[in-house]
């Protein structure tokens, strides 16, 4: 196996278990709001939070695995060369979305670092630093740029 391949694997078996904290957080949230009748902004934070990270970082492996949703129906009476075909520009477009992901997020990220922005829509009260989120948004696009080439290369290889 590749190492960008390797990589996005490792990664989705961590990133996996970020589930549990995601579900305790939202019961947490749920049960703090109905319960109590008490709602914590903090929970509501960190379940998006956590479903974004979740969502981005594993994107990567999701497309090394094929798991992206495609009409197999079709696809699969299709000709062999007509496949490959598809499949190029399939993943070529995904390399292109994602290195535009990178090239427009990069800098966006890169400024939000170097204000230590945070997230005062609730005020003074609660401002959570959001700096560090918007560069997963980045690092998960480069992940998928890469496994994308990684997939292309193998296509290629292989051949119709």
């Amino acid at each position: 196996m590749d190492p960008v391949s390797r990589f996005n694997t490792i990664l989705a078996h961590v990133v996996k278990y970020s589930t549990m904290f995601l579900v305790v957080t939202v019961v947490y949230g749920v049960v703090v709001r109905y319960v109590f009748r008490a709602a914590d902004a903090r929970a509501f934070f960190l379940s998006v939070w956590l479903y974004g990270t979740l969502f981005v970082l594993g994107g990567a492996y999701t497309l090394l695995e094929g798991g992206h949703v495609s009409v197999d129906v079709l696809f699969n009476k299709l000709p062999k060369r007509v496949r490959y075909i598809f499949e190029l520009i399939g993943l070529a477009v995904v390399a292109i979305g994602s290195a535009i992901l990178v090239w427009v997020g990069a800098p966006v990220a890169w400024r939000s670092f170097t204000i230590w922005e945070v997230d005062s829509s609730l005020g003074i009260v609660f401002a959570p630093p959001i700096w560090w989120y918007k560069w997963i948004a980045v690092v998960g696009s480069a992940l998928v740029f890469l496994q994308a080439l990684v997939l292309i290369v193998k296509i290629v290889r292989r051949g119709v």
